[in-house]
């Protein structure tokens, strides 16, 4: 068993000696040069093309928002016309029953002058 730990340390020492394992510095050739101009120029043109695109979805978001102000618009709108209607509506149907309560009024502060019984209950109901 020793001399086979041996054996394996002595060829893990020597193996990069055995292997022959340097360091070769690989020359940089005009090929490679005008692999990485070309690489440049297609992330360029990438990157204009991304920005026209980015500019178009902008103005679509735009359009989208100025298109949900004016639906705000509209809706406000609408809702004030209804609230609107509604009010001009009960006080324009309340006046003529006004006009009638008043008549009553009248009718049984006459009558009250007949029957006391009335007048005094006008007087505890605070209409006289």
């Amino acid at each position: 068993m020793k001399p086979l730990k041996k054996i394996i340390g002595i060829l893990l020492v020597f193996l990069p000696v055995l292997v022959k394992a340097e360091v070769k510095e690989i020359p940089f050739t005009l090929d490679d040069r005008d692999r990485i101009i070309r690489t440049e120029q297609k992330v360029e043109s990438l990157q204009s093309e991304m920005n026209t695109r980015f500019e178009a979805i902008d103005k679509r978001f735009d359009q989208l928002f100025n298109f949900l102000w004016a639906i705000i618009g509209i809706f406000t709108t609408m809702m004030i016309s209804v609230f609107g209607f509604a009010f001009w509506d009960r006080k324009l149907s309340l006046a003529p029953l006004k006009k009638q309560d008043q008549k009553i009024l009248a009718v049984l502060v006459d009558y009250s002058k007949i029957q006391p019984k009335l007048l005094e209950i006008l007087k505890n109901a605070g209409l006289l």
